[in-house]
């Protein structure tokens, strides 16, 4: 069974817009807080491979070990990094951004993904239950990726970049 991806979330992050963008100078880091993310393996300049720890229930025999490649780009006067999926690696075809916007004394934070998971086992009698299962576990890793974000950045000197 394929699973459609089409989430954004947002997060207002305790900091303001130039401390924000050090997120840009470091992108294996920034994408490496993703929470379940088991491996990260450079590919190329601004490619990597993810690999993530199983998802679902193996009780419900719904589980997943979500992997793809993607190309990023960083366009740090946009304030924007974007990636696309390269083909070949993985189960799955996954493109999205990652958008940070000024917001008075802060900066909001928007992470916005879409895409395929290809080939998830699901018995018939879960799957009309398994998108949006699967659907709703990807959103709440996102949710964490943005709170783990926020908390990096607000424990970053002032004027440092974010590492952890």
């Amino acid at each position: 069974m394929n699973i459609t991806l089409d989430i954004e979330r947002s997060l207002l992050l305790p900091v303001d817009h130039g401390q924000a963008l050090s997120l840009l100078d470091d992108l294996e880091s920034t994408i490496g807080r993703f929470p379940n993310l088991k491996r990260l393996t450079p590919l190329g300049p601004n490619q990597y491979r993810w690999d993530m720890r199983t998802m679902g229930v193996r009780i419900a025999k719904i589980a997943y070990d979500l992997s793809y490649a993607a190309q990023y780009e960083i366009d740090r006067k946009a304030g924007v990094i974007r990636w696309k999926p390269l083909r070949g690696h993985g189960n799955a075809q996954i493109s999205g951004e990652i958008r940070l916007a000024r917001s008075a004394e802060q900066t909001e934070m928007r992470f916005r993904v879409d895409g395929v998971m290809n080939d998830v086992p699901v018995p018939l009698l879960y799957r009309p239950l398994a998108g949006p299962f699967i659907v709703n576990k990807m959103s709440t890793l996102i949710e964490r990726y943005l709170a783990a974000t926020a908390a990096a950045l607000a424990a970053a000197p002032a004027g440092g970049g974010v590492k952890s």
